[in-house]
């Protein structure tokens, strides 16, 4: 993506991107295994996951048809549908596909939930082992670094998500440039035609959003999941052009013999006011051991977070 395209994403990321979101004062929750739970604690630092490596690989694609679906039913003449929906597939698919010919760089995802002590949880991520952290939404999002991220609930209900579709595409095609407003009038006229070069600079605003929509849309049978993501971009090597962008390095972590990328987000915090408010150990057979290990190694660090063992009465 080019520099100027995340200028004018990251500008305009509230009005067109508006995806409910977390108030202060609630808490979200985070399961994953002991060797992550060390590094968030002790490290005050998230491992996130490149968002073309995560568990479910359909995710774009069902965006996607979403999305063609909602312009579909917008633009009437059948010329502009055909082209618009090239352009803007090419354009996504280049955010989504190959970085070979592109500047390393890649959108990141860190999941968290809404739902406490879910079974359905602890089976998908751990095994119903590992641990669930719960932490202080306000305070997490204040000790994130500042501006380098998007965050929102994930959206199960497709009316919804037309919805958002719908007037993201309007809200950027009303920009109040005079050829923009040609272009909006073209594409939604049934006898003008446009053209793949007058595409171009709206497209490369549109397809930005709906490629984060990709990553905050999901099918309904995902919900009792109750899922909610933060969504990081980053540069990996130094753009053309650009002395700003930052390059965040990439890592690389091991999982059934394949390697996923992922980069380090750290969290300051604050006068040992942690943003974690407890920790939850999965409802395993020797969970009351799992319990009083990590109070022993709480202790031991000298971090004050609650410990407690999971409440479903799973046993085998």
């Amino acid at each position: 993506m080019e520099q100027l395209m995340i200028d004018a994403f990251m500008k305009n990321r509230k009005a067109w991107l508006p995806i409910p979101k977390c108030r202060f004062g609630e808490r979200i929750y985070h399961y994953t295994d002991l060797k992550a739970l060390k590094g968030i604690v002790m490290d005050h630092a998230f491992w996130v996951t490149k968002s073309d490596f995560l568990n479910d690989k359909y995710e774009f694609y069902y965006a996607f048809k979403i999305i063609r679906k909602v312009c579909a039913k917008m633009i009437p003449n059948a010329q502009n549908r055909k082209i618009f929906m090239h352009v803007l597939k090419e354009r996504m698919e280049f955010f989504h596909g190959s970085a070979a010919d592109q500047v390393l760089a890649g959108w990141y995802i860190l999941s968290f939930s809404k739902a406490k002590d879910s079974l359905l949880l602890w089976t998908e991520f751990s095994q119903s082992q590992g641990y669930c952290l719960e932490f202080d939404y306000k305070r997490l999002v204040r000790e994130l670094p500042e501006g380098t991220h998007l965050d929102g609930y994930v959206i199960y209900d497709k009316k919804k998500q037309h919805e958002l579709v719908e007037n993201t595409l309007c809200q950027i095609l009303e920009e109040k440039d005079e050829g923009r407003k040609k272009l909006r009038e073209k594409l939604f006229s049934e006898e003008k035609t446009v053209s793949a070069k007058e595409l171009d600079g709206f497209m490369k605003e549109l397809a930005a959003c709906c490629f984060v929509y990709s990553m905050f849309f999901k099918k309904d049978c995902f919900r009792d999941e109750k899922e909610y993501r933060f969504i990081f971009w980053a540069f990996h090597e130094q753009v053309p052009g650009s002395r700003e962008a930052q390059v965040i390095p990439m890592h690389f972590r091991e999982k059934d013999q394949a390697l996923l990328p992922y980069i380090v987000i750290d969290y300051k915090e604050e006068e040992k006011h942690s943003p974690i408010c407890s920790i939850t150990a999965g409802p395993k057979n020797d969970s009351d051991l799992a319990v009083k290990g990590m109070q022993y190694f709480l202790r031991n660090e000298k971090i004050v977070i609650p410990v407690r063992e999971s409440k479903i009465p799973l046993r085998y």
